[in-house]
């Protein structure tokens, strides 16, 4: 079986854009993280938790070689990194 890309699969939701544009994102699962932290700072919540996600995404892909693979595995490139965050008195635009 070959590897699941989905910068490749999805290129709608990953390519750059040259201006702005409104897509709609179909419902698919995820694996994510909420909290506060400062994303610049190397030793705060944020980048532990970015952290966390990678060992996660990792333990996932690699859980094939193992005994206990998840019903619906799948060979998959892991994605790339997509966060969302404000400063602490911004108002949501």
């Amino acid at each position: 079986m070959e590897e699941i890309d989905f910068k490749k699969t999805d290129k709608e939701l990953y390519r750059s854009k040259s201006t702005p544009a409104k897509i709609r994102v179909p419902s698919m699962p995820f694996i994510m993280v909420n909290g506060k932290g400062n994303p610049n700072h190397a030793d705060g919540k944020f980048s532990h938790a970015v952290g966390l996600l990678y060992s996660l995404y990792y333990t996932i892909k690699m859980s094939k070689k193992g005994g206990n693979v998840p019903n619906g595995h799948y060979k998959y490139v892991v994605p790339p990194l997509e966060g969302f965050w404000r400063l602490e008195g911004e108002s949501r635009a």
